[in-house]
């Protein structure tokens, strides 16, 4: 299977140079291609990396690079066939070490690994880390762009595994403590986080594995981690080799007062809505014990977070149920439960109990396989 990394990013974040760069360091006698998607009618950017690595319609027998465009439209949406067509093209004819795809600074990244993983793609390539390029100039008190605030600049952000902070080299350093401040704020975390200076570009975090961050691991109530080492010092979490259709991966975490567990799904297990929401509205919801959730989950080819909605009744009671709001996120379904120790007196006599019940509920709210 032929590695492929999608890298995305807003108009002007600087995608394509990164790419460039990134294609300058592949290996010796490796051949890389990259399919570009213009929302223009005219292919721009696919002209720019033309031009940056001197790239050939036919890759030489000591490697080379292959570009090739998808235009007038995004690869998410009206183009999906075209681009899926230019994928299996490049596949077939050049045989490359690895893909890169661009798609449109106006296009949904999260619908591209969708296309990738489908059944017409899914067999030939295997989806590595994604990269968000942003532009850390952008977290300024200058910029007027309004980027941050767009639901499109969120939603790239939300499905990459790694985010790049380009034009770190030519901005304030305030502008870059805000960027790291707002990558560290994601959950699930982001495997990596890292700068360009001088827009260079380590390309071994195409490889980076699509699991848990390193120093992840389910929090506690007060939304810190439990006897873990500073930030950056060192794993302590491995990262799971998920089945589908197995046993989730379930890494636990207590303290005196609160008791946690985070499950770790693979990204092909599918969650039936019904009955994942059955699962919340008569489970969940309705545990005195229970503190804080959150997760995100597969229904299908939609990937959800599921949230709280409060309402009030005639009689002024306030009642809780499930809402799925969608997201961009696509590296694997995870739930993450923290209960308070004590309330429930029947369950805290057996921790291990309540959370294998919890795994087995949720087992129990996966499509069956064929």
């Amino acid at each position: 299977m032929t590695p492929v990394n999608v890298v995305t990013g807003c108009l002007g974040a600087g995608k394509t140079t990164a790419i460039a760069r990134a294609l300058a360091r592949r290996p010796e006698g490796e051949t890389w291609a990259v399919v570009v998607n213009d929302f223009g009618a005219l292919g721009i950017d696919g002209a720019l990396l033309d031009d940056a690595v001197g790239s050939t319609s036919k890759a030489s027998e000591r490697g080379g690079v292959v570009v090739r465009e998808v235009n007038g439209g995004c690869v998410c949406c009206a183009t999906a066939a075209p681009f899926t067509l230019a994928v299996t093209q490049v596949l077939r004819r050049f045989a490359p070490d690895r893909v890169l795809v661009e798609p449109s600074g106006v296009g949904d990244a999260g619908r591209v690994i969708d296309a990738l993983r489908s059944e017409h793609l899914g067999k030939s390539v295997d989806v590595r880390a994604t990269v968000c390029v942003v532009d850390v100039r952008e977290f300024g008190a200058n910029a007027r762009s309004g980027v941050l605030e767009s639901e499109l600049f969120k939603s790239q952000c939300e499905c990459a595994e790694t985010l790049c902070g380009s034009f770190a080299d030519v901005a304030d350093e305030a502008d870059v403590e805000a960027f790291l401040a707002f990558a560290d704020g994601f959950w699930p975390k982001k495997i990596k986080v890292f700068l360009t200076r001088d827009r260079d570009v380590d390309v071994d975090v195409l490889d980076e594995a699509c699991g848990w961050a390193e120093d992840e691991r389910p929090a506690n109530a007060d939304g810190a981690a439990q006897n873990a080492p500073p930030r950056g010092q060192g794993p302590f979490v491995l990262r799971p080799s998920l089945v589908a259709n197995g046993s989730p991966w379930m890494l636990k975490n207590v303290s005196e007062r609160y008791a946690s567990c985070g499950y770790a799904f693979h990204q092909d297990d599918v969650f039936v809505r019904p009955w994942l929401r059955t699962f919340f509205d008569e489970f969940v919801l309705r545990r005195r014990d229970v503190a804080r959730f959150k997760g995100v989950l597969r229904l299908g080819a939609d990937w959800v977070r599921p949230d709280v909605v409060r309402s009030e009744t005639s009689d002024g009671e306030i009642e809780r149920a499930i809402k799925f709001t969608s997201v961009a996120y696509r590296r694997d379904s995870r739930f993450e439960i923290i209960r308070e120790r004590g309330v429930d007196a029947t369950t805290d006599a057996d921790e291990d109990a309540f959370w294998n019940d919890v795994r087995d509920r949720l087992e129990a709210c996966r499509k069956k396989p064929r």
